[in-house]
């Protein structure tokens, strides 16, 4: 009985710890709640704003073609000069005298190879000796030519009209051959210029948008005037690496705008009907050695108790996040431009990130998310 009893007490509280340890709860698992925005395209009108310059329509630096002292200048800057009308002239007493000359060596020219065609036919004129009469006379032709021409060079005629815009010598000055003499531009209309960053032009050259342009000038805040694309530059400004585009703009009735004056030029962009466009918030896109991502979240089983004390909507479960490489864009009032890695109906992970880990399991709302 003794014995019994001693086995008793020994067993006792093997039992008992035995049945403490089966009868331990289970601890149920606390996801974290997640917040995420349903990529979805982008709608509206993109804006952006470039500093702008005003310039004519056209302009050009006349030069004469030879050498001389200016003799008449009868323009002044401001000047209104209509195509083919004197700007400039040269002293021409060397280039009368040249003249003079050529033409009298191309007379005597023309007489001896007259003179030798009624001879070389009956025989009293060798055919060598009326080839080199022929020769003289030819050049003598073109000498007179070019002395002609010379004497043409020595007066500057506007090669379009339009006004004076700077004289760049004055009269009496020595110039030299294709030394400016004045710039005259062409104000019927006016040219602006901007410069575009690269990213730009590479999402403008793939042909998907509708722009409009528009121009607002200092002089006239309240008010913008629509732009004509013009032409745009496939060569870099080696400076600052970017684009040269231009536009086109009849006058401002009622305001005299110049070369040279600031204005702002707002291009409007609208997707075309085979772009997608995809905007995120730039904090929902991140960066490692090897390139920009996001989080995804999509559904990874039946919905799981809330951690203690939080609000949470029925339809939650869980999800299990995923990183998805992405190509961006530029970054505009919008958002970061996303051009590939994203779809349609994509949620993404827009708080936490740093936390986040692909394959984790979260607690979510997909008809939530924002």
């Amino acid at each position: 009985m003794k014995i019994k009893s001693l086995l008793l007490c020994i067993m006792l509280p093997l039992l008992t710890s035995c049945s403490g340890e089966s009868e331990q709860p289970v601890v149920e698992e606390i996801l974290r709640p997640v917040r995420t925005l349903v990529v979805m395209p982008t709608t509206g009108k993109l804006r952006r704003e470039f500093p702008a310059v005003v310039d004519a329509a056209r302009s050009a630096d006349l030069s004469f073609r030879i050498s001389g002292v200016i003799k008449e200048m009868p323009v002044k800057e401001g000047d209104r000069v209509e195509k083919g009308e004197v700007i400039a002239m040269l002293d021409q007493a060397d280039a009368r005298i040249e003249l003079k000359v050529r033409q009298a060596n191309y007379e005597t020219a023309l007489a001896n190879y007259n003179r030798g065609k009624k001879l070389v036919a009956p025989g009293h004129l060798s055919q060598a000796d009326f080839d080199k009469l022929r020769n003289e006379f030819a050049s003598a032709e073109a000498q007179l030519t070019a002395a002609r021409q010379t004497l043409g060079y020595t007066v500057l005629q506007a090669s379009f009209a339009g006004r004076i815009s700077k004289r760049h010598v004055e009269n009496h000055e020595e110039v030299s051959a294709q030394e400016r003499i004045v710039t005259l531009q062409d104000m019927s209309s006016l040219t602006i210029r901007i410069q575009v960053p690269e990213s730009v032009m590479l999402r403008s050259r793939k042909g998907t948008k509708k722009n409009e342009y528009f121009v607002q000038f200092e002089a006239i805040p309240e008010q913008r005037f629509p732009l004509k694309l013009k032409e745009a530059a496939i060569i870099a400004d080696e400076n600052n690496q970017t684009y040269q585009v231009s536009f086109s703009t009849p006058r401002v009735a009622g305001y005299t705008l110049l070369p040279g004056m600031n204005a702002l030029v707002t291009v409007e962009s609208s997707n075309g009907p085979a772009q997608a466009d995809f905007h995120v918030p730039a904090s929902s896109v991140m960066e490692d050695g090897e390139g920009r991502f996001v989080y995804t979240v999509t559904p990874g089983g039946e919905a799981v108790q809330p951690p203690a004390g939080e609000n949470s909507p029925d339809n939650r479960g869980v999800g299990i996040i995923e990183r998805r490489a992405v190509t961006t864009g530029e970054l505009d009032s919008r958002g970061l431009l996303i051009t590939s890695g994203l779809s349609r109906g994509d949620h993404i992970l827009t708080a936490g990130m740093s936390q986040a880990q692909p394959g984790m399991k979260v607690l979510w709302s997909p008809d939530q998310a924002f």
